[in-house]
């Protein structure tokens, strides 16, 4: 709690271990454990992978992506003397909780780093891909454990097998408890989330009552990613990280609202994390004005517009500075919108990050309240937990 503000985080992430997979995997694949060449440089951050003989993130070996990586990670390590407490332990839970406390956050739901990261190849055996994604949620499950209260799971899914994603989904709803599976907005293999191979997942989050949050990755080797368009470019890391996440989500919003999911699965909730929000009335707008031409010559019937499916089945997060909030506030409301530090990430505002939201003049008490615990709560089905 901060300043009298109770305070749930949408979007908490982790920094797991590098035995995490040689520990986890299922015996076999174990023989095939990815393995990680950090750079010195970037002690807090995610190193290069190789899985399954394939390296992620494409823009590793890109030596301007590097320098203003380093750039960043060397500002952000001044922050907080914390950094290199987390470092020393590994991110273990106990300074995770301690990151809470600093910021006042109450609950944080744990998102991937890696995990989301060592899927992000197309050519990976979809069982396989799978498996890494089953060895990651039974380690988080551990890892929650030290304060399970405070610490709630999110299941990273692979997309590269719709059905074998819908079994890890039950198993991790029903056995380990998680309150929502991750996957990527970015199509796997040519295949978007409209395609009907999709459907026995999307049937069993309505039946499961747990939300699919979109969360795209910056260290990826997926051939349909905005941000491989500008490998090698002198400002790589600025052009990728202000256009991927948010023009991935865009995307993926427009495939699940005008390629019928929502008409199909009206029970179906999606939140848009990591991606900023104040593109949002725009989409809404663009996505409406199209359908409403072009839509009646399509074979997908919707019975909406792709703007009252999102009010009717979406979440989006805003970043805690993000001033623009106030114009998206004006044109949805502010029930639909959550909150995230993105600790221990390089661009994270930690330590200062909710103080930052609490700062922002143009949003009223109420609506703060809402942002920083209601509507997450209502999106995790937390409404009953008191902090």
């Amino acid at each position: 709690m901060k300043n009298g503000f109770r305070i749930l985080d949408s979007d908490f992430h982790v920094m797991e271990p590098d035995d995490l997979w040689e520990r986890y995997l299922d015996e076999e694949w174990k023989p095939q454990a990815p393995t990680f060449q950090k750079d010195p440089r970037f002690p807090t951050s995610s190193p290069s992978m190789i899985v399954q003989g394939k390296a992620i993130p494409a823009s590793s070996s890109d030596a301007m992506a590097a320098k203003t990586r380093y750039d960043l990670h060397t500002r952000m390590r001044k922050h907080s003397s914390h950094f290199e407490f987390a470092l020393e332990r590994g991110f273990d839970p106990d300074t995770h909780i301690q990151a809470m406390d600093i910021e006042g956050v109450d609950v944080g739901v744990l998102y991937s780093t890696r995990g989301r990261q060592i899927i992000a190849h197309d050519d990976l055996d979809p069982r396989y891909a799978i498996a890494l994604c089953r060895a990651y949620n039974n380690w988080l499950y551990d890892f929650a454990q030290r304060d399970p209260r405070r610490l709630k799971l999110a299941a990273q899914l692979s997309f590269h097998d719709p059905e074998l994603a819908a079994e890890e989904a039950r198993r991790a709803v029903t056995e380990l408890g998680a309150v929502a599976v991750i996957g990527s907005p970015n199509p796997v293999n040519g295949r978007h989330m409209h395609d009907r191979g999709f459907d026995t997942l999307w049937a069993e989050l309505e039946k499961l009552r747990v939300p699919l949050t979109l969360h795209p990755t910056g260290r990826s080797s997926l051939r349909d990613d905005v941000g491989q368009r500008f490998l090698h470019h002198p400002a790589y890391g600025p052009i990728s990280h202000a256009m991927r996440n948010p023009v991935e989500s865009m995307l993926g919003f427009a495939s699940l609202s005008m390629g019928g999911v929502f008409e199909r699965f009206p029970k179906l909730t999606v939140a848009i994390l990591e991606s900023t929000c104040g593109w949002i009335p725009w989409l809404l707008w663009r996505l409406d004005e199209q359908w409403e031409k072009f839509g009646p010559g399509s074979d997908v019937k919707l019975s909406a517009k792709p703007s009252e499916y999102f009010i009717k089945n979406c979440y989006i997060a805003a970043d805690v500075d993000e001033d623009v909030m106030k114009l998206v506030i004006d044109q949805i409301g502010d029930d639909l919108i959550v909150l995230s530090t993105d600790y221990p990430h390089d661009d994270s505002l930690f330590p200062h990050a909710v103080d930052s939201f609490l700062g922002l003049k143009q949003i009223g008490e109420s609506t703060k309240r809402k942002v920083l615990w209601d509507n997450c709560a209502r999106l995790y089905h937390l409404d009953a937990q008191r902090a």
